[in-house]
């Protein structure tokens, strides 16, 4: 779908370039009709000049040339006239070996019109019938305008206000679209403010850095968030409030159990697996309130800072070893799909057996995997036989349990992973050559 700012540069451009077309158009029929009018203004002075300059003495007539301008002189000047009486013409110089191809006209009688004339040059005329009571006659006189000059200054002032207005257009184009951009930057920085929420940058819209028509959207957007913060919070209390409430029943139940071991085994032994699953039920939907009660993005595990305290608290537990921990982590993942609390304790767990079984070296890899995350720890330390890495895996061990001495509740490490939906995965690491931890993480 198109944007709006490129909707509307789009038909504020076309718009413009119309209205731009349509006012050449215009200016061109002006500019041209003016030309004309200038034309037909200046051959009416020439006509009546003329008409001054004819004399009719003895019933014959005569132009004085002395009363003319001088432009109808020089050969081919531009400037013409031309009187016709019967089968006599009496033409001005300027017209040299021409004639005017003209209609004869009765006394009042006018006529404007355009012809080639002279060098093949297109000429306007404008011819008016007169005629003499004294001497009885009657004549038809023309004057004549080369238009080639008039055309050439026409071409040029309308080329140069076409040129103009063409520039004009460019530049209104291209401020249209300069305005529309600056125009909606601050919808840019709004998005720009949400993805940084969404990263955990910021934990609100800053509403003073928002324009006052997006400000009202940026509001009702924070409340949403405070509101769904309060609702995940209430959940997660009532959660708590339900389990503290269950915990007196539940130990009075297994006092009744334990009273029941003595006279009836079989029966105590089927209740106490039902308390057992009550309790691991009650501990399960407390750990998925407390991970998804607080999923904002600020929430979440920041990438390096939060690793970086991780291995700060455990230098110091460790500092007897000088455990040296590399990271590599590339700046596209800012942070981890989890809770920060969680992934603390997640993770956490995990350097610590990596602390504790290190001999001196342990890395920390984050690759970007398409639409997963794949955080990887590994150590140089002795390992676990590949005949033992199986029971790793296996549902509900623990890691102190599996193979002795390792000091690593995995069954905690499990339960986060499986409510974060997290692939957990041991292996012997080839490049450090102890245990390697592979978390694959989906991203949100």
């Amino acid at each position: 779908m198109i944007s709006i700012r490129t909707r509307l540069s789009l038909w504020l451009s076309a718009l413009v370039i119309i209205s731009t077309f349509v006012a050449i158009v215009i200016f061109e029929s002006m500019l041209r009709q003016a030309f004309h009018d200038s034309i037909i203004a200046r051959l009416e002075e020439d006509l009546q000049q003329v008409l001054v300059a004819i004399t009719f003495e003895d019933g014959e007539i005569s132009i004085d040339n002395s009363q003319l301008s001088s432009f109808y002189k020089p050969v081919y000047s531009g400037r013409y006239y031309q009187l016709n009486v019967d089968d006599i013409e009496l033409r001005s110089r300027s017209l040299w070996d021409q004639r005017l191809d003209v209609r004869p006209l009765t006394k009042g009688q006018t006529r404007v019109w355009q012809t080639k004339g002279p060098q093949n040059h297109d000429i306007q005329l404008l011819s008016i019938g007169i005629s003499s009571k004294t001497a009885n006659i009657q004549t038809t006189l023309t004057v004549a305008q080369d238009l080639s000059i008039g055309r050439q200054v026409f071409t040029q002032v309308y080329g140069t206000k076409l040129g103009v207005n063409l520039a004009m257009l460019v530049a209104m184009v291209c401020g249209i679209f300069i305005v529309l951009r600056q125009s909606f930057k601050p919808i840019s920085a709004m998005q720009q403010a949400l993805i940084r929420l969404r990263e955990g940058e910021i934990t609100s819209l800053d509403i003073n850095k928002i324009p006052p028509e997006l400000a009202p959207i940026a509001q009702t957007y924070n409340e949403l968030l405070q509101y769904a913060s309060k609702q995940m919070e209430r959940s997660r209390n009532n959660l708590g409030n339900l389990s503290h409430g269950l915990k007196t029943p539940l130990a009075v139940m297994q006092q009744q159990v334990e009273t029941l071991a003595l006279k009836d085994p079989d029966s105590a032994i089927a209740l106490q697996k039902q308390l057992d699953q009550i309790h691991k039920m009650i501990e399960r939907k407390l750990a998925a309130a407390r991970i998804t009660g607080d999923m904002l993005p600020a929430a979440q595990m920041q990438l390096p800072k939060d690793l970086l305290d991780l291995t700060q608290t455990l230098d110091k537990v460790h500092q007897a070893k000088q455990v040296i921990c590399q990271f590599e982590i590339p700046d596209t993942i800012p942070r981890l799909p989890i809770h920060r609390e969680d992934g603390m304790e997640l993770i956490g767990n995990l350097l610590d057996n990596a602390y504790k079984w290190a001999n001196s070296q342990v890395s920390i890899n984050v690759i970007n995997k398409g639409d997963n995350i794949e955080f990887i720890i590994e150590d140089n330390g002795p390992g676990v036989p590949n005949d033992e890495l199986s029971l790793l895996t296996g549902r509900g061990k623990r890691l102190d349990e599996a193979i002795m001495g390792h000091g690593l509740g995995l069954s905690i490490v499990k339960d986060i992973a499986e409510q974060y939906e997290i692939k957990l995965a041991f292996d012997r690491s080839h490049a450090l050559g102890g245990l390697k931890i592979s978390l694959l993480f989906k991203k949100q």
